[in-house]
């Protein structure tokens, strides 16, 4: 306990500075926490106790708020207005890179399927803050964040389908229980349509000093994380739907998702972050020729498979050239759920620690080169 104590004094004073360093270095916060979890982890000071079940809980307990979070952002109503134009960018965003990890695994010891979500996701996270940076088409945007939003659904879903099997829950009782979590996930739509939102409504906007849709967002994300658990699936799942049903649900959403992401942001996610990043060992990967080799192919086959299948789609599709490279740039940005599989992986042992840094650099690297590319090509002035 009071290396844990000792730990937390260390790093919630550097939480509160990590916003500042972000606007000074122009990096994402994010980022800032997994290079400070890098210094303080296996890589250099080795002060965090991973193996303690606080410290397990923070790390754990975050993961899941983000996933919240994920789907209290993705806007259900704008998929469906841009979903003709998106559809072929979502899908080579998704099967591009997934092949190229199928292919990928047979040159190095991970699972096909794993090596394949690893490799699909995005981060819609990094791309919002982008609308309001970058002067820009609002048309050319939203098509850039419905695209981003469903590759994030598809991977969510992909990742919880690939560890059942996995884990050998393939069965015919696995359809009973992906029916049940495909329905989870229309329950959004079907709040919307039925007169039992206007009754939640009503419940929630009665003054309270009690903070009754707060309560009922942790509720939600307890009860669908241990369903969605219970089903076969990862509890990351059941808490991007909560993240879903509260954004159909909670009037006057911008406040309320503001108190959300403060005990997000403020905290938990924080240390999700910092205590990641500590995990990652760069002697581990330095100590071997086949781990260097490994990190080089992991990473910039990882950039280039995304960032080439989005843009040459886009280009077919009828996007110009900036445009098309802007959006392989914006779909090679991937930060949070690299990180957030990359913990599942190897609490199920089924990577070793070298792979998992390896892509936790990926997760690092494309998080910061694909906004910046990104923002780089949409900024070049026809001559």
């Amino acid at each position: 306990m009071e290396i844990v104590v000792l730990v937390l004094f260390l790093v919630l004073p550097i939480i509160v500075f990590t916003p500042l360093l972000s606007r000074k270095l122009k990096l994402p916060v994010i980022i800032i926490e997994m290079i400070i979890g890098i210094i303080l982890g296996k890589s250099f000071l080795n002060i965090i106790p991973f193996e303690n079940s606080i410290i397990e809980f923070f790390s754990a307990f975050g993961l899941i708020y983000l996933m919240f979070l994920g789907g209290l952002k993705t806007n259900l109503n704008s998929i469906t207005t841009s979903l003709s134009i998106s559809l072929p960018i979502v899908l080579a965003s998704v099967f591009f890179p997934f092949f190229f990890g199928l292919f990928l695994s047979l040159f190095i010891p991970i699972h096909p399927l794993l090596a394949g979500v690893i490799f699909s996701t995005t981060s819609l996270g990094l791309i919002l803050p982008l609308v309001k940076e970058v002067n820009y088409k609002k048309e050319f945007f939203n098509i850039v964040l419905v695209s981003v939003m469903l590759v994030d659904i598809i991977s969510v879903f992909l990742l919880s389908f690939s560890l059942a099997f996995i884990k050998k829950l393939i069965s015919f009782s696995f359809i009973y229980s992906l029916i049940l979590i495909v329905s989870l996930f229309l329950l959004p739509q079907l709040i919307r349509k039925n007169y039992v939102l206007s009754g939640i409504r009503n419940l929630l906007t009665k003054k309270s000093y009690f903070e009754t849709e707060i309560r009922l967002a942790f509720a939600l994300i307890v009860i669908l994380s241990v369903i969605s658990e219970n089903l076969g699936f990862h509890s990351i799942l059941g808490a991007f739907i909560a993240g879903l049903i509260i954004a159909e649900i909670t009037p006057k959403i911008f406040l309320f998702e503001k108190k959300l992401e403060s005990f997000g942001y403020g905290f938990f996610i924080p240390l999700f972050f910092i205590f990641e990043g500590g995990k990652i060992n760069l002697w581990v990967l330095i100590s071997k020729l086949e781990n260097l080799k490994n990190l080089i192919v992991i990473v910039f086959g990882g950039l280039f498979s995304k960032f080439l299948g989005v843009a040459l789609v886009s280009k077919i599709k009828g996007f110009n050239l900036k445009e098309s490279l802007a959006l392989g740039s914006f779909h090679m940005s991937r930060l949070s759920l690299i990180v957030g599989i990359t913990k599942i992986a190897r609490e199920m042992k089924l990577i070793s620690e070298a792979l998992s840094s390896s892509f936790m650099i990926l997760a690092i690297t494309s998080a910061v080169f694909g906004p910046f590319l990104g923002k780089f090509f949409l900024n070049i002035k026809k001559s």
